[in-house]
């Protein structure tokens, strides 16, 4: 078994397969913050989507299907996090039909987990109150 990409790997193949992002992805404010680096490319991303680019979009789902195993876990986890959990895809459209299966399902994951009621009564309580 191959061993992860670090920061350093991923980063590097990130602005090497997309270049119009290198330098605000390597803008120094940036260095060494993984989520705001995966939140450059979450911005590029959403544009072609909104822009209805089908063929950038696929190449940006396939490079994060590509990489989201293969990565130490704090990229992992802003893929996840940072990126997919912050796309915003109509249901049902070209756009969401270009997601692999993994991809698909780690977004319904946590779009279930997140309008999931809370275990805590109290805060459910305090939010029932604000939708009163």
């Amino acid at each position: 078994m191959s061993q992860a990409k670090n920061v350093k790997g991923f980063i590097d193949k990130l602005v090497s397969e997309f270049p119009e992002i290198k330098d605000e992805v390597l803008d120094e404010d940036y260095e060494g913050l993984i989520t705001l680096q995966i939140g450059c490319f979450r911005r590029f991303t959403q544009k072609a989507i909104d822009d209805s680019n089908l063929i950038l979009v696929g190449k940006c789902f396939r490079f994060v299907e590509d990489n989201i195993n293969n990565v130490e876990f704090p990229i992992e986890n802003s893929l996840t996090i940072s990126y997919l959990g912050k796309l915003n895809i109509e249901p049902n459209s070209p756009i969401e039909r270009l997601l692999p299966k993994e991809l698909k399902d780690i977004i319904d994951t946590l779009h279930n987990y997140y309008q999931s009621p809370s275990n805590n009564e109290k805060f459910n309580k305090f939010i029932k109150g604000l939708k009163t």
